[in-house]
């Protein structure tokens, strides 16, 4: 396996893994959500800036990854004076958007005798942006708790990139992929 999956799977790993984390303690999300948003922000941030770095194809969805998620984590320090619901449900749909205008322009890459890989990056993305959408609106309404919504978002992400990274791997050299 090359270095650059190798690196999206312990990447998509770690977040599944953080989204646990924060389900497993979900009185630190309710008493600092901001905090804890910004956090895996930051740490997300870091792991593609890492997935750049380390794989040698030097992917730029890696670099942009990296600028979108270091954008949003930033964007805590300026906007700390604001109402915390408000505030990251917006930081939440902006975020989205910049990733999800990343996977769109990454899907060029894909071959076109792959229609199926890029079905289902496809709708990976589309579920995630739903997701995501619903996730900032409960946040803003204070509708559930902030902990467990973050927690679904990332476990969710998390899950979503696994497949579609690991479907991108085994679509190198098995036709299950291709038509």
């Amino acid at each position: 396996m090359k270095k650059y999956y190798l690196a999206q799977l312990v990447i998509d790993f770690v977040m599944i893994i953080l989204g646990f984390l924060i389900f497993m303690f979900p009185s630190v999300a309710s008493l600092s959500a901001n905090m804890v948003f910004y956090t895996m922000m930051s740490i997300y941030a870091g792991l593609e800036l890492c997935e750049y770095f380390l794989s040698e194809r030097k992917s730029t969805e890696s670099l942009y990854l990296f600028i979108a998620s270091a954008t949003g984590a930033f964007s805590g320090f300026f906007l700390r004076n604001y109402p915390s619901n408000g505030v990251l449900s917006v930081t939440l749909v902006v975020w989205i958007l910049m990733v999800s205008i990343i996977k769109i322009i990454s899907f060029e890459k894909i071959y076109k005798k792959k229609t199926n890989l890029f079905i289902i990056k496809l709708s990976a993305m589309s579920i995630l942006i739903l997701i995501a959408l619903m996730v900032s609106v409960n946040i803003y309404f204070r509708i559930s708790a902030i902990g467990y919504m973050l927690t679904f978002m990332y476990i969710c992400y998390g899950v979503l990139e696994f497949i579609c990274d690991g479907l991108d791997y085994l679509s190198i050299n098995s036709s299950f992929l291709k038509e």
